[in-house]
Order: C-alpha cells, then sequence, then structure tokens
C-alpha cells in the first residue's frame, strides 16, 4: 500500500518530535502492509514555513537511518499545504513542494469554513496544469453540512483523500458517517493515514481498507490504497468513477 498523507519528517509540524518516534512510525506502516509513504509536513503561513531545501535535507537524512535500521520503506517529499491565493505562484517557483514533484498539490482546507472565491482558485490550479488534492473534506465542518460543494469541486478536476481512522470513527461518529457517505457517492478517491505519531495518530491504511470494503467492492477499495496513490506519486493520470450528488443528509449505514 501507498500512504500519500503523513507526517513523519521529525520536528518540522505537529509531527513526531524525534527521528526515534520517526522510525517507530515506520515500523508500524511497514508492518501494516504500507511499503512507500509522502512525508507531508504542514506549510502554514506564519506557523510552519520550513523550506523545501531544509525538508530535503531532513529527508535525506531519514531515509539514511531507514537503511541503517533496515526498515524497508521508501519515504518521498511532498507537503500538506494550507491552502492561499499565493501559493500558486509559490509552487510554479518551487518554494513549496508537490507530491514528489509532480503535478498533484495536497491541499489543506481551513476546518470551520471555506473562503468564498475557493473554486475559483482550484479551477485556476487545473487550468494551470496543477491538480489539486483536498485533504480529509469528510472532518471539514462545511462539508459535513453541504457535502455537494465537494461534489461541484470534483466534478471540475480536483481530487480529494479521506483519512483511515475517519473511516473506522476514531474522529466520531459524524466524520465516520460523512466518510462513509464519500466513499459511497465517489466524492473521494485516496484513503490516507494523516499520520502524526506512533500512539494516537499511527501509520496504519489496512483498517480503513477494510472498512471502505464493506462499502464499495474490495477492487475499487484497494485502488484507493495502492493504484491512485501509485500514479500520483509517479505523476500519471489518475482514473476514478464518476462523483454523485449526496441527495439528502442521512444516515446510510
Amino acid at each position: 500500500m501507498i500512504d500519500i498523507h503523513c507526517h513523519i519528517i521529525p520536528g518540522v509540524d505537529d509531527g513526531p518530535d524525534s527521528f526515534d518516534e520517526a522510525l517507530e512510525m515506520a515500523e508500524i506502516a511497514e508492518k501494516d502492509g504500507i511499503n512507500t509513504i509522502v512525508a507531508t509536513p504542514h506549510h502554514i503561513e506564519g506557523l510552519y514555513q520550513i523550506s523545501p531545501l531544509n525538508l530535503l535535507e531532513k529527508l535525506k537524512t531519514f531515509n539514511e537511518r531507514l537503511a541503517t535500521n533496515n526498515i524497508k520503506i521508501q519515504i518521498l517529499m511532498g507537503s500538506d499545504l494550507h491552502i492561499s491565493y499565493e501559493f500558486i505562484a509559490k509552487i510554479e517557483t518551487n518554494n513549496l513542494l508537490t507530491i514528489n514533484d509532480t503535478k498533484y498539490v495536497l491541499i489543506e482546507l481551513p476546518t470551520h469554513f471555506l473562503p468564498i472565491k475557493i473554486r475559483g482558485l482550484l479551477k485556476s490550479m487545473i487550468n494551470n496544469s496543477w491538480i489539486p488534492i483536498i485533504s480529509h473534506p469528510e472532518r471539514n465542518y462545511l462539508f459535513q453540512r453541504s457535502p455537494n460543494i465537494l461534489f461541484d469541486f470534483i466534478s471540475d478536476g480536483s481530487l480529494a483523500q479521506v483519512t483511515a481512522m475517519s473511516i473506522t470513527g476514531e474522529f466520531g461518529y459524524e466524520v465516520k458517517k460523512m466518510a462513509k457517505k464519500m466513499i459511497a457517492h465517489n466524492l473521494v478517491h485516496i484513503i490516507a493515514t494523516d499520520a502524526h505519531s506512533k500512539d494516537f495518530r499511527p501509520p496504519v491504511l489496512s483498517k480503513g481498507l477494510k472498512a471502505a470494503s464493506k462499502i464499495i467492492p474490495y477492487d475499487d477499495a484497494y485502488d484507493m490504497v495502492k493504484t491512485i496513490p501509485e500514479s500520483i506519486i509517479k505523476g500519471d493520470a489518475v482514473f476514478t468513477n464518476p462523483p454523485q450528488r449526496i441527495r439528502k443528509i442521512f444516515n446510510l449505514f
């Protein structure tokens, strides 16, 4: 399996504090069947602003530590980019990192609201050959109340990533319910861990895969942890099932 959203580089955001904990996280991931992780530290203006050069140096050190400890996981570089109106220019000038230096960009939207011009910004990215991947929309309060806003974004060409722990209920009942609805309506395309630690938010995908396979066919669920993430890290085209509107908010499961 491939995890495209994981806070595993130590000392750069609210992920692990040390290389020792990061190595423990990598061991957990390896035992879970994950063979590739995209390290995606937060980039939030004024809070987490580590330069791409420094991140790549930390990635090199981490991969060396993994090899020394015989942990057979490939770590690639990316970022979890908090949306801003300037970041398209920053991506194009290599001041922000995309997923494995591809056209795919992992984007974190505000939890409690969406900027008024967000749809236009996402369309502008797509028109400039960047493909937004909206991280954990099931945990966004506005999407929970109005999930068909996400339908519009997906119809425009964005992708979306659901968190494994959302599907299994560790983020609460309402998030679990919305994650399942979004999976059932083809509004999310990738399952990732969004791991931050070895204990409370570990890098485990298998439980999310198992839960998703109870909602959609197993092969489609497996595509969300393998086939689609693999295309993303290679920079290849991603093929998904057409999104469907959620006609009414009700408990499907």
